[in-house]
């Protein structure tokens, strides 16, 4: 298992999301001008705006597929929303009195603490658009849908905080760690097909936990799921089938301070054809003598352009489907040798077909 901490740390690290909270809290609140003075022209100016902001969310949803990054409007790679994004699309040019606007996409539960009655939302779960603008007294923030109010700065603060992503080091427990023990028991109450269930992918920090984990009689029954401590250590599920999600859209948009980085980096959603039935390949390999007629199979699964093969005999072969459609066949001597090869053949391979025991 000390291999196994290893190999996970390495799947984390291939995870790149360049959405850093630090940046947002220090950028976003030290280059403020001193704000300005709410009238008419503004407020009608800033009404347009919220309306533009919302057609562009609507009409390019499907290219930028947004976030919420410590309450900001990000875009699925990390990058902040600018207002430049916003003119180009629509064609639209934002107020000069509005450049230091801030775009925000939050719950509305999260603002109704400070705005009260300001927030008009009946569903406080969904994530909406607010902005805000620099005035006088602090952060004027409104909506299309809400009534706009001030914040003080500390409040905005406290508002943005309420929604950060850092909850301790991330860790990857192993398997006589007592969290790895209390986060197996929540899914296997989940779960009972879990039980000693193969561990494909686990990491957690001091507030939530995320896990891959196969079926031991079956390595095609895979779950993924998003799980949240308490107060006493114990964890419990919060989102279940991961694996037939978007996982990042998904985990965010139920959890916004869940850090994405505890995400593995492939998408288990992405492959429908996940299976353990492999027998028709080792057929082949046997008919074409590339392996001896009296193997017999310990352990098989495939997804994608991936095969991942144990037998009685301890050979284990990784095989891969080339662009030409022929298959390469490589020997390993473990699942850390069988995902280096994963890796250099594609980006971010579906690493949960490999035995992890």
């Amino acid at each position: 298992m000390k291999n196994k901490k290893g190999i996970i740390v390495s799947i984390i690290a291939i995870l790149v999301i360049a959405i850093v909270g630090c940046y947002f809290l220090i950028t976003k609140n030290n280059t403020r001008n001193k704000g300005v003075i709410l009238d008419q022209k503004i407020l009608k100016d800033l009404d347009e705006f919220n309306r533009k902001l919302d057609d562009y969310y609507i009409q390019t949803w499907d290219n930028n597929q947004f976030l919420s990054s410590y309450s900001y409007l990000v875009k699925n790679d990390g990058s902040e929303v600018l207002l430049s994004d916003i003119e180009e699309s629509l064609d639209y040019k934002v107020p000069k009195e509005l450049k230091d606007i801030v775009i925000h996409f939050t719950k509305p539960k999260h603002l109704k603490p400070y705005l009260q009655d300001k927030i008009l939302d009946e569903d406080m779960e969904i994530l909406t658009i607010y902005t805000a603008l620099p005035v006088k007294e602090g952060m004027y923030v409104s909506s299309k849908f809400d009534e706009g109010g001030v914040l003080t700065q500390k409040e905005y603060k406290q508002f943005v905080m309420d929604s950060a992503w850092n909850h301790g080091e991330i860790r990857t427990p192993l398997k006589d760690d007592k969290e790895y023990e209390q986060i197996l028991k929540a899914v296997v109450q989940k779960d009972g097909l879990l039980e000693n269930g193969n561990v494909k992918y686990i990491a957690c920090d001091d507030k939530y936990a995320i896990i891959v984990i196969s079926s031991k009689m079956d390595p095609a029954y895979i779950k993924q799921y998003a799980l949240q401590k308490d107060e006493n250590g114990e964890y419990s599920v919060i989102v279940e089938d991961l694996q037939s999600r978007n996982s990042k859209i998904f985990v965010n948009y139920a959890y916004t301070d869940f850090d994405l980085s505890m995400l593995p980096p492939y998408e288990i959603s992405k492959y429908t054809d996940i299976s353990s039935d492999l027998s028709y390949i080792v057929d082949l390999l046997k008919q074409s003598g590339q392996i001896g007629a009296e193997e017999e199979i310990t352990y098989a699964c495939k997804a994608g352009n991936f095969a991942y093969i144990e037998f009685k005999s301890n050979l284990k072969v990784l095989l891969y489907t080339n662009a030409e459609g022929k298959m390469d066949i490589y020997e390993v001597d473990n699942f850390k040798t069988a995902l280096s090869q994963m890796i250099k053949l594609e980006d971010n391979p579906p690493a949960f077909i490999l035995n992890f025991e």
